[in-house]
């Protein structure tokens, strides 16, 4: 499975699209949250040295496949506004 890119997007961002393997990048994530507890996508991202550009779009699919979700809690990010620990279920 390969990530996706808008039908709007240039070409360059189809082709890095075609060249990104999501359950790597969804891997890498749960493997954070595991270790490290729950997160922001900015924490993920720092702490596992990829762009957060990378780790933002993969919350929301691995929250649809019940494999994290929003703890409720709130912390503020680099900008100073506030950004969704993620936890990991199960």
């Amino acid at each position: 499975m390969t990530a996706l890119a808008r039908n709007t997007d240039p070409e360059t961002s189809h082709d890095a699209a075609r060249g990104v393997k999501i359950s790597v990048l969804e891997n890498i994530v749960l493997a954070s949250l595991k270790i490290l507890g729950p997160q922001t996508a900015e924490e993920i991202a720092s702490s596992s040295e990829i762009d957060l550009q990378s780790i933002t779009p993969r919350m929301r699919p691995l929250a649809n496949k019940n494999y994290v979700r929003d703890s409720g809690q709130r912390r503020p990010g680099k900008s100073g506004t506030k950004r969704i620990v993620w936890e990991r279920i199960g």
